[in-house]
């Protein structure tokens, strides 16, 4: 009778543990195994979407496709579903516009960096205190790529100062080597900039006081997904409400990226191997239950 009994009690629990299994794999399976990043050229942007996509592959299990495109194709490409999320949403001012036409139907993950800011950006040793003294020492204003938020507030700027200066449309990268060249030369100019970003790190520059407050008070990046995202893939929603950095963790992994503008991968690994703990935080109890399981 006893061994009977054993019996039983054995097929049951290889019964129970196959059924558990099966829907430990079905959630699993129910779970989208694929994530979709767009981003536009900025270099904290490219900075945070490659991390995120190196530690959604690596740490959890995913595939990610990532494409870079302008801002406003950045909305319109959540919105519509056809790429999941963004990680560089800079709220509530530079991307306001783009929230009015799109954000009904968008996720709102949460912040992931605090305090960042934009404006009109000068050397040091450039005498303009204001943005109104501008025309007393140049006559362009080096930009970035047209429909940014930071343009935007630029061509407000100078019509609220009367400006005469001519805003110069371009690419960050023009920006930068534009602004490089003429450090170097000890010449003045004048840049769309925001922080964090590496040229901080670089060059010794401030932001012009703004006294009409065109360009608003600072602000926070946020990340946004599509409608339905979170429901259908709870891991990796977690995971993009807890990815959050500092100014300064932000500033060192776009340094990594200048120090190897042609390898993202290589400069997000490192940034990860000097950062493990902040990783791990990110990423605890969320990797795939197989892997658990082993």
């Amino acid at each position: 009778m006893r061994r009977h009994l054993g019996r039983y009690f054995l097929a049951c629990l290889v019964l129970l543990t196959g059924v558990l299994g099966a829907c430990g794999n079905m959630g699993e399976e129910e779970e989208k195994k694929e994530i979709r990043l767009v981003y536009a050229d900025w270099s904290e942007g490219v900075a945070m979407t490659y991390l995120a996509a190196e530690i959604l592959q690596t740490e959890l299990g995913y595939e990610v496709e990532t494409k870079m495109t302008d801002i406003e194709s950045v909305f319109r490409e959540i919105e519509s579903g056809d790429y999941d999320l963004f990680v560089d949403a800079w709220l509530p001012e530079t991307h306001k516009t783009y929230m009015n036409n799109y954000g009904a139907d968008l996720e709102n993950l949460g912040v992931n960096v605090e305090t960042v800011r934009t404006g009109l950006m000068v050397p040091n040793y450039v005498e303009a205190q204001t943005i109104g003294e501008l025309d007393s020492v140049v006559d362009q204003i080096i930009g970035i790529g047209s429909g940014a938020g930071v343009m935007e507030a630029t061509k407000t700027a100078i019509e609220s100062y009367g400006l005469s200066a001519e805003l110069m449309e371009g690419s960050e990268q023009m920006m930068t080597d534009t602004l490089s060249n003429a450090i170097k030369r000890r010449e003045p100019i004048v840049v769309t900039g925001w922080t964090p970003h590496w040229i901080m790190n670089r060059y010794e520059l401030r932001f012009l006081d703004d006294p009409e407050n065109v360009f608003g008070e600072t602000e926070q990046i946020y990340t946004l997904a599509r409608e339905g995202f979170s429901e259908e893939n709870s891991r990796a929603a977690t995971f993009f409400e807890r990815y959050k950095l500092t100014n300064e963790q932000l500033g060192t992994l776009m340094d990594e990226l200048q120090t190897f503008p042609n390898n993202e991968q290589r400069a997000v690994q490192n940034w990860i191997k000097d950062n493990e703990f902040i990783v791990n935080q990110w990423v605890k109890e969320l990797h795939p239950i197989r892997e658990k399981l082993m």
